[in-house]
């Protein structure tokens, strides 16, 4: 198989978006900013960040993307995001800030579309594009720089039967995220009929009228509930400290899924122990409430995380998956309790313990959670095989994108 060595801006153009005014941004609305911060390090594209902005002023239609685009991450909103690809998932959705670069007048007879995201996962792609990138706090790159940067490339009759397999791991993985959403909706839709609506099982419950909930329900403190660990950060001047088993969670660790799967540190066994009282153990609830205050998710295994986070280490395990469907209601309260007049929200140990929720009896939680706790289990596990099937497209990514493994031998070795 010949591979040809060309630039990249022989194959495609990249377009920068338009500079939508921070004055016309809402936490609600039709149109979503695209910013960098939907993009994932390993490539790919989330649709909840936790500070999603909606833009309701005009603006040029041909910023607004249609599905299937694929899409550049130009400026370092993260470690290791520059560079990083992604394919708008709906249309008529998001829009196409200057921060964000599409791919667009793609010569077609020397290139297929979907390669083009697949070369970005690339190490080699990606190493490159960083060493274009100028600025000191953040780090940027221009379309012009990124033209020069040579790759090789296959035939294009190749290149469609390489992203056609990377792509079948990718929708195995696009499936399961559509499963998940749907078997967190159910969770959520359940919690509002019975502890928002006051229904259950189409029966409407009798209302205290001092208290205004369902009579025998009561208002608790969060520390009802659980031990609060606010988290914390081992010794940096201790290199032996960190890059062990440990799981350590940060708040961008817990954006868009119900679990925490993976983290972008760790801690060794060394750093976990030296606060070993920071421990949570599974299916304990972490809610950040320093800066992006009430972003939320569930501990997949004993972990601990840094100190914007509180957590919550129930005392029964029948509170865990009732707190994650109310944890979403947490933000306006935390932003709240946390603003002070100060610039960034931080709500402490102390104010966050002391927050009413309510508690509808253990008897109907247990019943909650018998109820969904299915939903949960089976959440977990399509994570768990996600992060599986990431790892097998991954490994055989680079083998593929740089004719390693040729196409027609690797058809006649696995299925997927």
């Amino acid at each position: 198989m010949s591979w040809e060595e060309i630039e990249l801006g022989r194959l495609f153009q990249i377009k920068h978006g338009w500079a939508f005014k921070g004055e016309y941004f809402r936490p609600e609305g039709e149109f979503m900013i695209v910013t960098p911060g939907n993009f994932l390090e390993q490539g790919g594209f989330r649709t909840r960040v936790g500070k999603e902005k909606y833009y309701v002023g005009n603006f040029p239609k041909e910023y607004l993307l249609s599905k299937g685009r694929v899409v550049i991450a130009m400026t370092e909103q993260g470690p290791g995001l520059l560079g990083s690809p992604g394919i708008i998932p709906n249309d008529n959705k998001f829009l196409h800030n200057q921060r964000i670069g599409l791919v667009t007048n793609i010569d077609e007879k020397k290139v297929y579309e979907k390669f083009i995201y697949y070369l970005f996962f690339t190490n080699k792609v990606r190493d490159k594009i960083f060493g274009t990138s100028t600025g000191t706090k953040v780090k940027h790159t221009a379309p012009k720089r990124i033209y020069d940067i040579k790759v090789e490339i296959p035939s294009v009759g190749t290149q469609q039967k390489i992203a056609s397999i990377l792509s079948a791991y990718d929708d195995l993985i696009e499936n399961n995220l559509k499963r998940i959403k749907l078997l967190e909706e159910i969770a959520q839709r359940t919690y509002e009929e019975w502890f928002v609506k006051f229904r259950i099982n189409g029966e409407e419950l009798a209302i205290d009228e001092e208290t205004g909930l369902p009579e025998g329900w009561e208002l608790k403190e969060i520390q009802f509930f659980g031990k609060v660990v606010t988290g914390k950060t081992p010794s940096t001047l201790n290199a032996e400290n960190f890059d062990g088993t440990v799981p350590f969670v940060k708040t961008p660790d817990m954006h868009g899924l119900p679990y925490v799967i993976k983290t972008n540190q760790t801690l060794s066994r060394l750093g976990a122990e030296l606060q070993s009282k920071k421990f949570i153990p599974k299916n304990s609830i972490m809610v950040s409430c320093i800066g992006s205050a009430g972003v939320y998710a569930l501990a997949s295994i004993d972990c601990q995380t840094n100190q914007q986070i509180n957590s919550v280490d129930f005392f029964k395990s029948n509170y865990s998956f009732y707190f994650y469907c109310l944890a979403g209601n947490l933000k306006p309260l935390l932003e709240g309790l946390g603003s002070n007049g100060a610039t960034m929200t931080n709500v402490n140990k102390g104010k966050f313990e002391k927050i009413n929720v309510v508690h509808p009896g253990d008897e109907l939680l247990i019943d909650f959670h018998e109820k969904i706790k299915s939903n949960f289990e089976l959440i977990l596990s399509m994570q768990k095989q996600n992060e599986i099937l990431k790892e097998a497209r991954d490994i055989l990514l680079p083998r593929l994108m740089s004719g390693e493994i040729e196409v027609e031998a690797l058809k006649e070795l696995i299925e997927i």
